[in-house]
């Protein structure tokens, strides 16, 4: 009797039971444009999604993504060096899925801040002719990725290929991410 109480209980903490909110983490590279500033870089996202409707394919999820930029690898321009800060609010739902794996849509409403230096003249010339900007900038979101969601999993998968921002005077942001969901318990 007694190994029977500790096996069932045992199996019963050893079931995964996550609620519908997770942390969303991600990583990509973006290609920044806007009438005065471009550049290419690395962005980073964190944020909380909560999951609706009764198979949870409906996700909102309000977040924070910043960036740092540059022109390393672009030629047609001046130097430039900058961050970005967005927040957003998105909205995803998984328009086809079989079993943990499904295609996704997303799309939403941002704020963004840029601030940094244009025209640095690089590191060996003389910095006279650089020019300190920051800039705000608002608008719409629209993405399609890969997601992949073992149920009993407490990590959820996102790969996105294609996501743009496009926003008031002339700014666009376009990236790749990859993405973590880490699910509560609970």
């Amino acid at each position: 009797m007694i190994f029977s109480l500790i096996s069932i209980t045992k199996s019963y903490s050893q079931e995964n039971i996550f609620n519908r909110s997770s942390i969303k983490t991600g990583i990509g590279i973006g290609y920044n444009d806007s009438k005065e500033e471009n550049g290419l870089g690395l962005i980073y996202n964190l944020g909380y999604q909560k999951s609706f409707g009764v198979k949870e394919r409906f996700r909102i999820n309000p977040n924070l993504i910043i960036g740092g930029f540059s022109t390393n690898l672009i030629t047609d321009t001046r130097d430039q060096f900058y961050r970005i800060t967005s927040l957003q609010m998105n909205v995803s739902y998984d328009v086809v899925r079989y079993n943990s794996i499904s295609l996704l849509l997303c799309t939403g409403v941002f704020g963004n801040y840029s601030r940094g230096l244009l025209g640095t003249g690089g590191e060996l010339q003389n910095n006279q002719n650089s020019e300190y900007f920051q800039k705000f900038y608002f608008g719409g979101s629209l993405g399609i990725g890969l997601r992949i969601n073992p149920i009993k999993s407490r990590i959820a998968y996102e790969i996105k290929p294609f996501t743009i921002q496009l926003g008031n005077k002339g700014f666009s942001l376009g990236y790749i991410m990859m993405g973590l969901d880490i699910k509560f318990k609970n």
